[in-house]
């Protein structure tokens, strides 16, 4: 039962209510105008502790600053290229806004203007939002506050990424002009492996008679430094190379341990993406000014060519899914299902010509 005091300030006289919270402690709420509004205050605050909805009113204190490093550091789920794009966000986008900031004190007005005033791509604002969010839904979890206000504001709508695809002549043209390079860019386009997954092949991957690699590991660079680890998906898979493509990897492999990577660089190392001003972008520059209509495509556009071709030489979504290594088929056919939809009319076609050697044995 809350006990309501009057007491003496400088102005006159104001009302307390003096209560006993759930963790025990003796709490007091001052600085009501009238007995009125502190029992107005006090019933309202004996329904929270009774529906157990009562919110320590000390909490609220705690700076985003505060909490954000702590769910920082719960991020070991992650893989280290997905980290490192966590940490950049957290260091350069949310804390300088937010860090300083009381949990109690963020206002869904200021999310928004925030979100609405930052001058970066949809992606970035979207990643800034989910992480505020998800540090203020941690807040709810741990009773700091009582609801999320980061949730329900308007978000800038994510532009589809624009897929490139190379036809048979224009891959062959962009391998030629790579020089020895030219097994990487055959294997990535026709395979569809990621650039990670074809940087972290060891010899003992490749099977030459059966013509399949197991994909067990992916070397994804970060910043200066390639981490070793699994597939996106956390799952090894084999995938079918065509036979033009495993006959220019056997020389690369001569001699090599099983446990030696493919491809390396000078120092033994797996390869890190190729950057700006390397044989890649090179490559990619003569094809461009011998062809004003050659596309721009980069390491992991590649595997976007690789599924084009596959689903023009007849390919089906489950196969086209396993080899490129989605989750599921769904996955694939949200990606990709704009490329079946060019088959449609060759599948109508096939139909009529069926339909009409039927008429014709009537």
């Amino acid at each position: 039962m809350a006990s309501i005091k009057p007491y003496k300030t400088a102005k006159g006289r104001a009302w307390r209510v003096q209560y006993r919270s759930p963790d025990g402690k003796n709490r007091t709420k001052q600085g009501f105008r009238t007995k009125n509004e502190a029992q107005a205050w006090a019933d309202k605050n004996a329904t929270t502790i009774r529906t157990g909805e009562w919110i320590d009113p000390n909490a609220g204190k705690v700076t985003i600053g505060e909490l954000g490093a702590r769910w920082l550091e719960m991020q070991t789920h992650l893989k280290p290229s997905t980290l490192r794009t966590t940490e950049q966000t957290w260091r350069i986008h949310v804390k300088p806004r937010w860090g300083d900031t009381p949990i109690r004190a963020v206002r869904a007005s200021e999310v928004q203007h925030w979100l609405s005033s930052t001058e970066r791509s949809a992606s970035i604002v979207r990643k800034n939002h989910a992480m505020l969010s998800q540090i203020l839904d941690m807040a709810v979890r741990d009773g700091l506050v009582k609801t999320n206000v980061a949730k329900g504001v308007t978000l800038p709508r994510k532009a589809k990424a624009r897929k490139v695809y190379l036809s048979w002549e224009q891959l062959s043209a962009f391998a030629n002009e790579c020089g020895d390079n030219a097994p990487i860019v055959w294997l990535l386009g026709t395979v569809g492996l990621r650039w990670g997954e074809l940087a972290g092949l060891q010899v003992q991957d490749v099977d030459v008679l059966r013509r399949r690699i197991t994909v067990r590991r992916n070397a994804v660079t970060v910043g200066y430094d390639v981490k070793i680890g699994t597939p996106k998906t956390h799952e090894s898979r084999v995938v079918a190379v065509p036979q033009f493509v495993m006959d220019m990897l056997v020389p690369l492999m001569d001699g090599k341990a099983q446990d030696a990577w493919v491809w390396c660089r000078a120092d033994g190392s797996p390869l890190r993406v190729p950057s700006n001003h390397t044989w890649f972008y090179g490559a990619l520059k003569r094809c461009m000014e011998k062809d004003p209509d050659f596309p721009r495509v980069t390491p992991h556009g590649l595997r976007h060519v690789a599924a084009g071709l596959m689903i023009h030489a007849g390919a089906n979504v489950l196969v086209v899914s396993r080899q490129l290594g989605h989750a599921s088929a769904a996955i694939t056919l949200d990606i990709y299902s704009a490329l079946w939809d060019e088959d449609l009319d060759v599948v109508a076609g096939r139909m009529e010509e069926s339909f009409s050697n039927v008429v014709e044995a009537l």
